[in-house]
């Protein structure tokens, strides 16, 4: 964590000292403007100056977290686990917003309103159960949507399909984790079926 904050630091020192030397103006450092120090000299002109303090300071405390909590009875790496998958639940609420379409509800009846947040719940419970437990972590809440989105078959006779989806090494990973035939070019009418049942 501390080396994480430390490139975050000296990344944006470099933005600053590059911007400076463009004389880029005060709006344009955005967070890097917490290095800098504008100051007016004699001619009212702004002089920007690295400011160091603000810089060892933040040097100082990089690694270290403070996180307040009610909690007495947990361990400090359980207190710091869970407030770091605090960032899973807000991407479900994004995924639901994003990918899902929640909003706006176009339903005016209590239990269709209930029935469209149940199935949205569900979808994303179900791609997080994909991601996290099945496909381990490995590929992003965007991916797993994405291929979910792309993934086509066209019938080309009464017992054959072509596949329109263009192969990739999450749809290899995802074909051999959950033994489907999802790489084949052509799909038999079996196939299809047994996709559907499993």
């Amino acid at each position: 964590l501390a080396k994480k904050k430390l490139m975050e630091i000296n990344r944006m020192i470099e933005k600053a000292k590059a911007h400076r030397a463009c004389q880029a103006k005060k709006e344009e450092y955005g967070e890097s403007s917490k290095y800098m120090q504008f100051l007016d000299d004699q001619r009212k002109s702004i002089k920007p100056q690295l400011n160091q303090k603000a810089i060892d300071k933040d040097k100082e405390l990089a690694g270290y977290n403070m996180l307040v909590t009610s909690e007495i009875n947990m361990s400090s790496k359980d207190i710091y686990n869970a407030y770091h998958q605090l960032w899973q639940i807000k991407e479900s609420f994004r995924i639901m917003k994003s990918e899902l379409d929640t909003r706006p509800v176009y339903l005016q009846k209590e239990n269709r309103i209930k029935g469209h947040f149940f199935i949205c719940y569900t979808a994303v419970l179900l791609s997080r159960i994909l991601q996290f437990k099945i496909l381990e972590n490995k590929y992003s809440a965007s991916t797993i949507y994405d291929f979910m989105r792309k993934f086509r078959v066209v019938r080309i006779n009464s017992t054959r399909f072509i596949n329109l989806l263009t192969s990739k090494e999450f749809v290899t990973d995802l074909s051999k984790k959950l033994n489907q035939p999802i790489t084949n070019y052509y799909l038999t009418d079996k196939q299809i079926k047994m996709m559907h049942t499993r």
